[in-house]
């Protein structure tokens, strides 16, 4: 058995490096990070504590979603070289990914300390205080560092995202086109001059819905709106619609028109109220045009965060049974959006409304959704409502009714093609003191988008769940309710 020589082997561990750290080098630049991630692998195999090598997984990591991963590469990363400034600014920019804000501006104040022009510092501490939810200081911040670089490109960006989130897209429009001729390539500076351009333009939408259950209450609707920028930080939408609905004993029809008009009040605060009127032709009843209204208030306390409260004034009119009766609604809604994290969403709500004939409904949903793998997420919801009293024969009002779904949800995204499939089972209960009995549903929605803003998509879906509609029927195991929509939004 012949050994091999342990001093030729120290020999060959330089010669080793040599050769496979550039390599890796040459594919990270090329783009190809698969090879790249297993070349500065070997490396680190070879040397562990190799700075590029162990720089780069931790940039790569981070790219994948790996966070908590890349952000332990970048605490041996700092031990390593704790005066680094870029290993500092990506370190910063990881834990902002992270939504650890406090850190990563901490970070970048250490690093603009020692260099109080570096772009990327600049760049980055006004980014996360727009993250944080303070748009007024993060603009503030935006121009001061272009007091001193009035051409970076990446300043130039971040000002014009805070101005289109304070809802100020007239003038995120200029620095946007300066961030793109500053950067002609940088496909952010591109996505974002488009996001402008659309947000500015008038735009149209139409959609066609339709469904219907196993009892035969059965609709078709039509809607169509206008929108456009009135001017300053307006935004106005003219909408009209149209409704044809049957059952068993008959049919009726609805239609009407009206306007909202939504205003950035600054500091992510977004106002809407709008006024507008329906005419309602039930088949046996006299015929009623009755005055809709809604007044809303929307604020982004941070980037991915969102909390709006509403109220809506409403005919009741969903089936043709109920346009037989003369019923209005007056609903607040109270509903927030929360991503704590990369691939995850919390979301819910809750509110009122009050019925012309004097019932009231009260309702709270929940739901929160974790990513498995790219593109599939998991979680619970959860729905309550309950009515005053009961209405038997006009709508489906129970005095209780609640559900608990296990929720999957699956995106796939694909050049300008997308399929969003989402699905859950679960339990409900229909009546207080009923038994609990299986409910399901299951969704789908095609969508071809072009440009900035257009789109069209085929929306379907179908479920058992007695809480799908506000009919009354018999709401037997066999229930079914089925929808199918064609949406299309066109920029002008």
């Amino acid at each position: 058995m012949v050994r091999g020589n342990p001093v030729l082997a120290l020999l060959a561990v330089p010669a080793l490096l040599t050769a496979q750290l550039p390599a890796a080098e040459a594919a990270f630049g090329r783009g190809e990070y698969a090879a790249a991630r297993a070349a500065y692998e070997r490396v680190l195999a070879t040397d562990s504590v190799n700075v590029r090598a162990l720089y780069r997984l931790a940039i790569l990591d981070s790219w994948d979603g790996k966070l908590t991963l890349s952000l332990q590469r970048f605490a041996r990363l700092r031990r390593l070289e704790p005066r680094d400034g870029d290993i500092m600014v990506s370190q910063a920019q990881v834990l902002a990914w992270a939504g650890r804000m406090r850190s990563a501006e901490a970070l970048y104040d250490s690093v603009l300390a020692r260099a109080p022009g570096r772009v990327d510092a600049l760049a980055g501490r006004a980014r996360v205080v727009a993250w944080s939810g303070d748009l007024d200081k993060a603009e503030q911040l935006w121009r001061a560092g272009l007091a001193v670089h009035p051409d970076a490109a990446e300043l130039l960006i971040g000002l014009a995202q805070t101005l289109y989130w304070k809802g100020q897209p007239g003038l995120a429009e200029a620095y946007a086109a300066r961030a793109r001729a500053a950067a002609p390539d940088d496909r952010t500076a591109r996505d974002l001059a488009r996001a402008v351009r659309a947000a500015l333009r008038p735009e149209v939408a139409t959609t066609a819905d339709g469904a219907g259950d196993s009892d035969h209450n059965d609709f078709v609707a039509l809607e169509a709106s206008f929108t456009g920028s009135p001017g300053g930080t307006l935004r106005g939408t003219l909408h009209a619609g149209w409704r044809h609905a049957t059952d068993p004993a008959g049919d009726g029809t609805s239609f009407g028109a009206g306007g909202d008009v939504m205003a950035a009040l600054g500091r992510g605060a977004v106002l809407r109220a709008g006024l507008g009127a329906r005419r309602i032709e039930p088949d046996v009843a006299p015929a009623r045009t009755p005055l809709t209204a809604q007044l809303g208030l929307g604020v982004r306390p941070a980037r991915y965060a969102a909390v709006s409260v509403a109220y809506s004034r409403t005919p009741f009119d969903e089936t043709a049974g109920l346009m037989r009766q003369d019923l209005m609604i007056d609903a607040v809604d109270l509903s927030f959006d929360v991503s704590p994290g990369a691939g995850w969403s919390i979301s819910g709500g809750g509110g009122g409304a009050w019925f012309s004939d004097g019932n009231r409904r009260y309702s709270a949903v929940g739901a929160v959704l974790g990513r498995v793998v790219r593109g599939l997420q998991l979680g619970p919801f959860a729905r309550a409502l309950g009515y005053r009293r009961g209405a038997p024969g006009l709508y489906f009002a129970p005095d209780r009714f609640s559900v608990l779904e296990a929720r999957v949800v699956y995106q796939w995204q694909r050049s300008r093609w997308g399929l969003r499939t989402d699905g859950g089972i679960g339990a409900e209960q229909v009546f207080r003191g009923a038994a609990h009995q299986t409910e399901w549903h299951f969704g789908v929605t095609l969508s071809r988008g072009w440009g900035a803003n257009n789109e069209v998509a085929l929306v379907g879906s179908i479920t058992n769940s007695a809480g799908a509609t506000s009919t009354t029927g018999t709401r037997t195991e066999g229930f079914r309710y089925r929808t199918l929509g064609l949406r299309l939004r066109q920029g002008l």
